[in-house]
Order: C-alpha cells, then structure tokens, then sequence
C-alpha cells in the first residue's frame, strides 16, 4: 500500500511485530492547544473584526474575575504576541465565554454567522474536555466522536479567515508583479493621471488579492486531519494524557535553560550537555552512597559529611503543586474554599467532575 502510495518506508517497517503507523502518539499540548486553538485565536479576531465586536471581547477579556485554577489574563486579547502552552489552557477555559458575551446582540443579518461561530467554538472546546479525561467509556468517545463532527460541520464559517503561509507568498508575488507592471504603465503618464488611478489600482489589487485567498483558502491541514485520529486512538492505546509532551517541555527547563543560563554561550550545546551530564551523574553516585550507607557499610568521615548535607536535596524529589488563585489570601485549596463559603466538599467535587 505505502508503494503505491509513493510513501517510502524507513526502519520501523523491517522490525517484527511493530506497527509503524502506530508509533506516533497524539499530543494534546501540540495537536490541540499549540495546533487547533493557535488557528482559533487567527480566525476569531478574523470574523470578530469583520463584524466590528473585536473591541468587546477586548472588553470581556480585560474584565474577566479571578477564580480558582483560573489564571486572570494580564494583557488584552490583541495585546498578546505569543501564546504558550499554559495560555492555551487558559484560553481553553474561558474563550467560549467571553466570545457568547462579545456576540451576544447580533444584528439580523449577523444572528446566523454569530450563532454558526459559537457553535464551533462550542464543538471544539467540548471535544478538548473530553479529550483531557483520564479514563473513558464507549459512551465517552461517542460523545467525541460527536463533538468533532459538529465541529466540522460548523468550521467553514472561519474559512475566509483561513490563510496559509502559502497563499500569503502567493499574494504578496502576485501584488509585486502587478506593481512592477503598473509602474511601467504610470512613468507614460501625466503626474495628474497618475494620481486619478492610483486608488483604481488600489482597489483592483485587493479584489486580486481576496479572489486569489478565496481561491486557496482550506482547512486542509496536519492539525486538522490528526483530530481525527484522537478516538481511534483511545480505543487502542487508552487515554491521551498518558502521552503528553508537557513532562518533557517542563524538562528543558532543568536540562536545558538552566545550563543556557550559568555558562558563558560559547559552543553552548557542548557546555550544556556535559554540565548536565556532570550533575546527573554526581546525583546518581550519591544516591548510590546512600543505598551502601543504609545497608550499614563503613564510609570515610567526610563522605558521611557530605552525605548529611545532600540527603534531603537528593532522596526527596520536590513535589510540584499548583496553587489555586483568588482574591483571598487564606484560600489555598478546595478544602479551604468550602470552608469560608460553607460550600459542602461533595458538591464542588460534583461541579469540578
């Protein structure tokens, strides 16, 4: 299949009992918050500055309160140039809101388009949430299944919105080449003519250039075909949480940050791999010393020394939690939540599941 295809085969094709083409595992914080929901952010400040409301989600956003596990934005919704992971998620929890709020008077001819737009909104969202459980049912992943078709059903409102760095190359060869010509055509011309066409031109290049996007817009994408995969994918290998990137990118900040930090960035690759290389190392014999100590063996004076400094930094790994925050300071947690509002522990345990 994969010849006729034209699709070559590497390595993994030749080993027993390996699948290739169940090798890749999906990713929810690159397939769906640095993938789906990047695309999102483009093509809702598309459609929302094509209806004039870009300034009221503006508005909604910069208003939005602080609740637990809720990061409150610190910029406006147009003011944020890059968007990380943990923005993702953010955005994630609080997007379908704030655009219900920003449409919430559509015109007569606008009711449709705003209603199609949340409803995608809506669909994909859902489907993140659903993605993000632990443990699944058929029940689950029919719900899914459900989600991603009304997604699909409902995208093409933010099809306009949608251009490729491609086409984006194609426009601007295209704008070039016609200025090029019309620059011959201006220097035969009197300075008041050249003047009078300048806005036709103006005004013909941009219908040029909406007919080629019209033309080469689609959601034809890696992102968007690996959605599709999400379900099947559970079926066979169990959730997809299991397999996300987000320990190794929180890795880099030890292994590789740090090091980028603390050497002077001359041949850096080389001083951060072998300072890391040194640390790991040190870490594994000193665990080693501990395992022989404890097993009642005789060490030097000065081993036991060193030993009595490092224990608590090298056998007790540091717990990360995360602090939920609010406008109190003596809410830290759920418990202590439901103890100032006298909100029972099972009910918000049933809202949070």
């Amino acid at each position: 299949m994969c010849d006729n295809l034209g699709i070559g085969q590497n390595i993994f094709h030749r080993l027993d009992r390996v699948s290739a083409s169940d090798l890749y595992k999906p990713d929810m914080l690159h397939t769906i918050y640095l993938g789906l929901f990047e695309h999102m952010i483009d093509w809702i400040e598309g459609f929302l500055k094509k209806h004039g409301q870009l300034q009221a989600f503006d508005d909604v956003w910069k208003a939005l309160p602080p609740y637990p596990g809720f990061l409150v934005p610190k910029k406006a919704y147009r003011e944020v140039t890059q968007w990380q992971g943990k923005e993702m998620q953010n955005l994630g929890r609080c997007i379908l809101g704030v655009l219900a709020v920003a449409l919430r008077q559509p015109g007569r001819v606008q009711a449709i388009p705003f209603k199609r737009a949340l409803g995608c909104v809506w669909a994909l969202v859902n489907f993140n949430m659903m993605v993000k459980y632990r443990s699944h049912t058929p029940d689950t992943i029919a719900y899914m299944e459900d989600y991603l078709d009304q997604f699909h059903t409902m995208k093409d409102i933010f099809l306009e919105f949608r251009v490729t760095k491609l086409t984006q190359a194609k426009v601007d060869k295209q704008r070039k080449e016609i200025r090029r010509q019309r620059a011959l055509i201006r220097e035969r011309l009197a300075p008041s003519q050249r003047r009078r066409i300048r806005d036709d031109d103006r005004d013909e290049e941009n219908e040029l250039r909406m007919d080629m996007i019209h033309g080469e817009k689609h959601f034809n994408f890696i992102k968007m075909h690996l959605l599709s995969h999400l379900c099947d994918h559970i079926r066979q290998f169990g959730n997809i949480a299991m397999y996300s990137a987000e320990i190794g990118e929180l890795a880099h900040k030890t292994q590789i940050k740090d090091g980028w930090r603390q050497w002077n960035k001359n041949d850096a690759a080389r001083q951060i791999v072998h300072s890391y290389g040194r640390q790991h190392a040190i870490r594994m014999r000193l665990l080693n010393l501990q395992s022989v100590q404890a097993r009642g063996a005789d060490l030097w004076a000065d081993v036991l020394q060193h030993l009595g400094r490092t224990t608590s930094t090298v056998s007790q790994p540091v717990i990360r939690r995360s602090i939920l925050k609010g406008r109190r300071e003596d809410v830290s947690n759920v418990v202590d939540f439901s103890r100032i509002w006298g909100v029972l522990l099972e009910i918000i345990y049933r809202e949070l599941i």
